[in-house]
C-alpha cells in the first residue's frame, strides 16, 4: 500500500557539495608531492588515551571452588574507567578505577554457601604491545599487562527470604524453613531463594574472625588485543586475573569452622571486558600541500547553472532533483500535483481526489474496507494462506527437508514393546551413555555413538564382559539399520590379531540419575521439551519411568534435580546404579541421615498448577483470511503463539476440561468449526488427554 500526502523533497545542497568535491578531486594534483608521506610519521607521538570498559567478573575463591561447568563470561557485570599514555612506542602506562560485584553460589549435599561482594579497585598498570615483532602496517596489536592496585570489598550473603525465614538445606535438594532434624520437620514449608544478599558476612562473624579489614592490595595480570578504528578511536578486548592479598572476600578461609572450611589460597577474580578508547594526538599535523584551485566564478558556473535532470530548473533551486524526463514541473522543479495527494498529475488516475484523502500508488482514494484489509495483512508478516491440520498443531516441528542424516554406529542392548523386568531396567540404567530410540510401538536401547564399526565392536565386547550382551547396528538419523554382514566381516578382520576391549565406562563408579517419575500412563514427549537426554523405560509392572542425566558426581546430580523441580517435575528424585544393580545414594557419595528403601519405586508428579486448557481455533502459515480474522475479532480473547513454521491462535485459558469443551462448542456455533481443546503445561502446548492425566495424578 502506498500512502502519500505531498511531494518527496531532497536537499539541494547535497548535490551542490557533491559536485564541488568532484571538481576538487578532478583538479587536484596526482604527482609525487600529493602522495609524499610525513617525514615524521614514524616518530613517537604522545597520545593521551581515555576509555570506559564494560566486562564480566568471575570469582575464584573458597565458595564454588570446584567450578564444575563454570563459564567465566556468565557472571556479574563490572565497569572500569581508564586514562593512560604511551611512555615509549611499545610501553603504555595507565591509571584506572574498577568497580562492580563478584559472587558465587555453592549448592551440594555437603554444604550450601553463597555470597556477593561489592568490589572497588584503583591503581596503575603497564602494557607491552610487542611492537618489535609486528608488521609496520599492523591494525591489530596484542598486549600483556601487569600492575598494582588497592582493593576494597563489602561482602554479604543470602540467609533469609523476604519474610525473614532462614533457609535450611535438606538432603533431598529442597530448601525449607525448618531444619531437617527438627522435631517439627514434618510441618516444614518449602522455600525458594530470593537471591537478595541481605546479611553482612563480617557482622555475622560465623567463624570468629572479628572486625577484619575489608581492604587489601592486588596485582592485575592481563592479556588482550587492541585494534585501531581510525579517527583516534581504538577497540580493546582483554581479560585480567586480579590476584588479591586477602582470603576474606567470600568470608571463608582455611580457618573457617566445620563444613565452611576452605583452602589457604587468597581469593582471586577475573575481569573479561571490551572498551572503546579515544586517543588525543597533541602534535600538530603538517599542513597538506596545496594544489591548483578554481575561481569563484567557475564554481558559481558549476553550482548555480547546472541542471542535472533537465527540467529547466537549476540544481541550486531544484527541490526535486532527478525528475523523470518530460515531466511537467513547477518553479521549484517538482512534478505538478493539482490535488495535492502526492501523486504527479502525469500518472494520477484520480486527478481530483478530496483534500486529505489517503490514496494508493495510482492516486486513487482508498476505501475504509481496503484500509482495514491492508492493516490486517500488514500485521501478519507471512505471505501465504496455508491452514495446517490438527496433527501439525501438537507435537514436534517437521524435520528439515533435504538434510542428509549422519551415519554412526551404536550397540543395541535391548528393546521394549510390552515392558521389561525390574532387573533389566537396573542393568540398562547402569550404563552411563545409554539412550532410547523410539520407532512406532518399539523402544530400542542403544549405547555409544561411533564413527567406525571396529570401535562399536570393541564396546560390544566390553558390554558382553559385564553381562550385557548387545548387537552392533548402524544409526542413520533416527533409524536403526541391521548391518550383520558388515559386522561379521569386521570381526573376522579383528580376529587376525589381538582385539582390545575398551574399559566398561563407569564400571567402577555409581551412575546417578534423576528419575522424573514413574507413571501408570505414557506421557507425550513434548511434556519433556528441552530435556534432550530423556530415557524412557516401561516396566512389566505397568509403570513408565522417565530419567534424565547421568552423573558420577552426586553434587552435580543434585543440582540437576533442583533444575527439574523448578521445571515443574515435583516428583523428581535421585537414584543410583552400579554394576547392573540399583545401589543406595550413600554408596554413590551422598550423606544421608535416614533409611533409603531400594525396593521402592516412587510415582512421580507434575506441578498441577502449571496445567491449563485452551481452545485452538486455527493454525496459519501466512496471512489470516479476512473472514476468519473477522470471527476472531468478534469472539475476542484470541491470542497468537508464533513458531518457526506457523502461527497458532488460541482462545481462553481454563482450569478444567469441561469449561474448555463448553467454550469449544460455543465457538463452533459461531463458525469456527475447526476449534478443538488442547492442554498447556508451563507455556508448552500438550494434548488435552495429557493434561487430564497430569491433573488426575500418577
Amino acid at each position: 500500500m502506498h500512502i502519500s500526502s505531498g511531494p518527496v523533497r531532497t536537499g539541494k545542497w547535497a548535490t551542490i557539495v557533491w559536485k564541488s568535491v568532484l571538481c576538487s578531486l578532478l583538479l587536484s594534483p596526482l604527482g609525487t608531492d600529493a602522495q609524499q608521506k610525513d617525514p615524521d610519521s614514524t616518530a613517537f607521538k604522545l597520545r593521551p588515551t581515555f576509555g570506559m570498559e564494560v566486562g564480566m567478573f568471575a570469582f575464584y575463591g573458597d565458595i564454588g571452588s570446584s567450578h564444575a561447568g563454570y563459564d567465566p563470561l556468565l557472571s556479574r557485570v563490572g565497569y572500569r574507567f581508564r586514562a593512560g599514555t604511551p611512555l615509549t612506542p611499545w610501553l603504555d602506562v595507565t591509571v584506572f578505577g574498577l568497580f562492580g560485584r563478584v559472587g558465587a553460589n555453592e549448592r551440594g549435599t555437603d554444604r550450601n554457601l553463597n555470597f556477593e561482594s561489592r568490589v572497588t579497585t584503583g591503581g596503575f598498570q603497564f602494557s607491552y604491545n610487542f611492537l618489535q615483532l609486528l608488521h609496520p602496517d599492523h591494525v591489530v596489536e596484542p598486549y600483556i599487562s601487569v600492575g598494582l592496585e588497592s582493593v576494597e570489598f563489602v561482602s554479604k550473603t543470602d540467609l533469609f527470604d523476604a519474610q525473614g525465614r532462614r533457609y535450611h538445606y535438606w538432603s533431598d535438594g529442597t530448601i525449607r524453613d525448618l531444619d531437617e532434624h527438627d522435631p517439627n520437620a514434618g510441618l516444614a514449608i518449602q522455600l525458594q531463594r530470593d537471591h537478595t544478599y541481605e546479611s553482612d558476612i563480617r557482622e555475622l562473624d560465623l567463624d570468629g574472625f572479628g572486625k577484619y579489614a575489608e581492604r587489601s592490595w592486588g596485582v592485575p595480570i592481563g592479556v588482550g588485543a587492541r585494534m585501531r578504528l581510525g579517527g583516534g578511536f581504538d577497540l580493546r578486548v582483554g581479560t585480567e586475573l586480579h590476584l588479591t592479598g586477602t582470603d576474606l572476600i567470600d568470608g571463608v578461609t582455611a580457618d573457617s569452622r566445620e563444613e565452611r572450611q576452605g583452602d589457604a589460597r587468597n581469593d582471586r577474580f577475573l575481569f573479561s571486558s571490551f572498551s572503546i578508547d579515544y586517543a588525543i594526538d597533541i602534535h600538530r599535523k603538517p599542513a597538506r600541500a596545496k594544489g591548483p584551485t578554481i575561481s569563484n566564478e567557475e564554481m558559481d558556473q558549476i553550482a548555480l547553472h547546472d541542471d542535472e535532470d533537465g527540467d529547466g530548473v537549476s540544481d541550486m533551486h531544484d527541490d526535486c532533483p532527478h525528475t523523470p524526463a518530460g515531466t511537467k514541473v513547477d518553479a521549484h522543479g517538482c512534478p505538478l500535483d493539482g490535488d495535492g495527494d502526492g501523486v504527479a498529475d502525469d500518472i494520477d488516475l484520480e486527478p481530483a481526489s478530496a483534500p486529505g484523502a489517503i490514496v494508493d500508488a495510482d492516486g486513487v482514494t482508498l476505501t475504509d474496507e481496503a484500509l482495514l484489509k491492508a492493516y490486517l495483512n500488514y500485521k501478519d508478516s507471512a505471505n501465504a494462506n496455508i491452514v495446517t491440520t490438527r496433527v501439525e498443531s501438537v507435537g514436534p516441528p517437521p524435520k528439515a527437508v533435504n538434510a542428509k542424516p549422519r551415519r554412526s554406529y551404536v550397540v543395541q542392548v535391548g528393546t521394549e514393546v510390552e515392558g521389561i523386568s525390574e532387573d533389566m531396567i537396573d542393568r540398562i540404567l547402569s550404563i552411563p551413555d545409554v539412550r532410547t530410540i523410539v520407532k512406532g510401538d518399539t523402544t530400542f536401547y542403544v549405547v555409544g555413538d561411533y564413527d567406525a564399526i571396529p570401535e562399536a565392536i570393541r564396546r560390544e565386547l566390553a558390554l558382553d564382559e559385564q553381562g550385557m550382551p548387545g548387537k552392533v547396528m548402524a544409526q542413520v538419523g533416527s533409524d536403526l539399520v541391521d548391518i550383520s554382514d558388515q559386522v561379521a566381516q569386521a570381526k573376522a578382520a579383528l580376529g587376525e590379531g589381538p582385539t582390545p576391549t575398551e574399559p566398561a565406562a563407569g564400571a567402577e563408579e555409581a551412575v546417578v540419575r534423576v528419575q522424573l517419575g514413574a507413571f501408570r500412563y505414557e506421557l507425550s514427549r513434548n511434556i519433556f521439551a528441552g530435556i534432550n537426554d530423556l530415557v524412557v523405560l516401561k516396566g512389566d509392572d505397568g509403570l513408565t519411568r522417565y530419567y534424565t542425566g547421568s552423573y558420577t558426581d552426586i553434587n552435580a546430580a543434585a543440582k540437576h534435580r533442583v533444575d527439574m523441580l523448578l521445571k515443574g517435575f515435583n516428583g523428581a528424585f535421585l537414584v543410583a546404579f552400579k554394576n547392573g544393580k540399583r545401589v543406595s545414594l550413600k554408596e554413590a557419595g551422598a550423606r544421608l541421615t535416614g533409611h533409603e528403601d531400594l525396593d521402592q519405586v516412587p510415582q512421580g508428579t507434575i506441578d498441577k498448577s502449571l496445567v491449563r486448557y485452551r481452545v485452538q481455533v486455527g493454525t496459519f502459515a501466512g496471512n489470516v483470511p479476512m473472514d476468519v480474522m473477522d470471527k476472531y475479532l468478534e469472539v475476542g480473547n484470541v491470542t497468537p503463539v508464533t513458531s518457526a513454521e506457523a502461527v497458532r491462535y488460541f482462545y481462553g485459558s481454563f482450569t478444567d476440561r469441561a469449561a474448555a469443551e463448553e467454550a469449544r462448542q460455543s465457538l463452533q456455533t459461531k463458525g469456527l468449526t475447526d476449534a478443538f481443546v488442547v492442554g498447556e503445561l508451563g507455556g508448552r502446548i500438550i494434548s488435552a488427554d495429557d493434561a487430564d492425566h497430569i491433573l488426575a495424578g500418577p
